[in-house]
């Protein structure tokens, strides 16, 4: 409710883990990781995962090993020391070469030390005494006050006349004080570097005369930023990319444990984490004391990995189904948890299972679970829980539903079942070899009460059926993570099982063919997510999906018109069903309905051994085969 009132920016930040740069230990690993082992000691790099935590999640291209003789506390930096180095890459300059360094903060301290580490000379440039002199304690060879008239004059003279090959800015201000200062001391076609968040109002005949090179350096390194990298694991190759955000982390260990960089003298103050709201106010009401704080953990027993993050001890009422989510983001909360919620009856709510400590957490207050959990597998094993909702990353739900029926639940999947052939193959394998188990997708449009209202008109009579059905599905960028194939599967996948679902819903037939066309990815279409399904059913009834990501966004977005037995049906957008040249009438309604209310309480009563309108999981396996399908001829063409 409080995101809803913000701005794009205030909604990114708002209730996120803090921090981005922490050390410790190894206590568990994935199935897939073979390159760091349980007791290893680490140094991880990642906004929000490397956070301010006793337990963080990493993913293997932001840890790097900590070796022997190294202690926490100065690994603890590594995060920091790749930003600070990848200005110094972005420089491009070489043993001997001369650099500014404007702003000795921590970054710019750091910096001072990696350049003389690297054999360059090294000029220190700040507003603050203090740091000019330790500056100048840590190796640098000329510093001198950011304020000082004659600044151009000295350096120009340190240089011989020529200037510096480069100069890294680090400071932090909306002046473009620094920035010109910068252009004014390079050498003829040197460069500047941008760290830090400056001012940009820049002299154009300063850059335009000397040919000079204006450059940001983004974080870390190379990969930062980069979902494929960062989070999927995926390397750039060492021969073409030498220095990755990774790469860059390694070197900074190498440094620290050669005594090249002291940490110590930049830590202002530690304290435990028990002592937050003490540590940030020193910060605040100190700024120019304070170089750097560190948070310090301590373990006094052996780490034992509890999934389990959050408990409470409450009886489950028998009787009623135990429900347990494995994914509970924004539209699981808005549908299936609300509508568990409202059904007090039938259901209770017993865990949720949520891929980060603080969400899951978040939810385990918000929903007054009995436990919230990191690990999906706690919900498995909880004899309590008899119905799976899965509600995570498309790539997840196939292995998750197979694990779920293994365990003997009942499960509702968000759809896509399956992104393969070969995952559904699994799923009916692992369906086959259970007993008396509920097994259906998400595909809640059968159940809206106008789609029931139009099946009943239809129903009157035996008449073949001509449906089609128009999705003005709205753009979503190529790097959002449903386009991306092996996370989301695209939009065919993710979406469009649901359009095909409903057409044979409203047909009552069997599929016999299909064909598809789309229109071809180039400059103007960047997705496969322009596309027009025809559909022929054994009744001899056909149908028409047109889906469009190109269209407007006023218009309504899903229009379907049915037409049997010399009727008309329309359905607009699941508000309204008008009915033309028949005796039954329309049928409005107060709020929209795609039906997914009444699919948990139909969920409810097959469970129960009650009548419902859930079709047998057969279905939606030929609905996610289909969709497939559709997949292969458009990939064909």
């Amino acid at each position: 409710a409080i995101k809803g009132k913000l701005n794009s920016t205030e909604a990114a930040t708002m209730m996120q883990p803090i921090g981005y740069s922490n050390s410790g230990i190894v206590v568990a690993k994935g199935r897939l990781v073979t390159n760091f082992n349980i007791g290893d000691r680490v140094a991880c790099a990642g906004s929000g995962i490397a956070a301010h935590a006793e337990f963080t999640a990493i993913p293997i291209n932001l840890a790097v090993k900590i070796p022997d003789g190294l202690d926490f506390v100065s690994a603890g930096f590594t995060t920091i020391g790749a930003i600070a180095m990848q200005g110094i890459r972005r420089a491009n300059v070489g043993f001997g070469e001369t650099i500014v360094i404007t702003g000795l903060g921590l970054l710019g301290l750091i910096a001072v030390q990696i350049a003389k580490a690297w054999g360059l000379v090294v000029i220190g440039t700040d507003l603050n005494e203090e740091r000019l002199s330790l500056a100048k304690e840590f190796g640098a060879d000329f510093c001198i006050k950011a304020s000082d008239s004659e600044f151009q004059q000295k350096v120009n003279s340190f240089t011989g006349g020529y200037g510096v090959d480069s100069a890294i800015i680090y400071a932090a201000t909306s002046s473009s004080v620094p920035a010109n200062q910068a252009l004014s001391v390079c050498k003829r076609k040197g460069r500047v570097v941008v760290v830090g968040a400056i001012g940009m109002d820049l002299d154009r005949d300063l850059m335009y005369m000397k040919e000079l090179d204006f450059v940001i350096s983004t974080s870390y390194g190379p990969g930062r930023y980069d979902d494929l990298y960062e989070l999927q694991g995926i390397d750039y190759p060492y021969g073409y990319v030498r220095w990755t955000e990774n790469r860059n982390m390694q070197e900074f260990v190498r440094l620290l444990h050669n005594k090249s960089i002291n940490i110590e003298s930049l830590i202002s103050n530690k304290f435990s984490i028990n002592e937050v709201d003490e540590a940030y106010k020193s910060l605040i009401e100190n700024p120019g004391k304070n170089i750097s704080s560190v948070f310090q953990y301590s373990h006094a027993e052996p780490v034992l990995i509890e999934n389990k993050i959050l408990k409470t001890e409450k009886t489950h009422i028998s009787g009623k189904i135990g429900v347990g989510i494995v994914g509970a983001g924004s539209f699981i909360q808005r549908n299936h948890l609300a509508n568990i919620l409202a059904l007090t009856d039938e259901y209770e709510l017993i865990a949720i299972a949520n891929r980060t400590t603080a969400s899951a957490q978040k939810l385990h207050e918000s929903f007054n679970t009995k436990y919230a959990t990191t690990d999906y597998n706690d919900l498995l094993k909880d004899d309590r829980i008899k119905l799976i909702i899965i509600g995570t990353r498309h790539n997840l739900h196939a292995q998750q539903v197979i694990d779920a029926i293994n365990a003997g639940k009942n499960v509702l999947v968000e759809k896509p079942l399956a992104m393969s052939y070969g995952e559904l193959a699994e799923i009916e394998r692992a369906y086959k070899n259970s007993e008396n188990l509920t097994i259906t997708v998400g595909f809640n449009r059968r159940y809206s009460p106008l789609v029931q209202k139009a099946l009943e008109i239809l129903r009157r009579s035996n008449s073949k059926r001509v449906i089609n059905y128009r999705v003005n599905a709205g753009y979503f960028p190529p790097d959002i993570w449903i386009q991306k194939m092996e996370e989301g599967g695209g939009r065919i996948i993710g979406e469009v099982c649901h359009f095909i679902d409903l057409i044979a819903y409203l047909a009552e037939s069997k599929i016999k063919s299909i064909g598809a066309i789309h229109i071809p990815v180039g400059n103007e279409i960047q997705s496969e997510d322009n596309v027009i399904v025809s559909i022929a059913f054994d009744n001899g009834s056909i149908g028409v999906l047109t889906y469009a990501s190109i269209g407007g966004k006023e218009m309504e977005k899903e229009r379907i018109e049915v037409f049997s037995n010399k009727e008309s049906l329309v359905i607009n957008d699941f508000n309204n069903l008008e009915v033309y040249n028949s005796s039954e009438g329309g049928l409005k309604l107060k709020d929209t309905d795609k039906g997914h209310k009444k699919l948990i309480s139909e969920l409810a009563n097959i469970i129960q051994g009650k009548p419902s309108l859930i079709k047998p999981f057969e279905t939606d396996i030929e609905m996610t085969r289909i969709t497939l399908d559709v997949l292969d001829i458009i990939h064909s063409n």
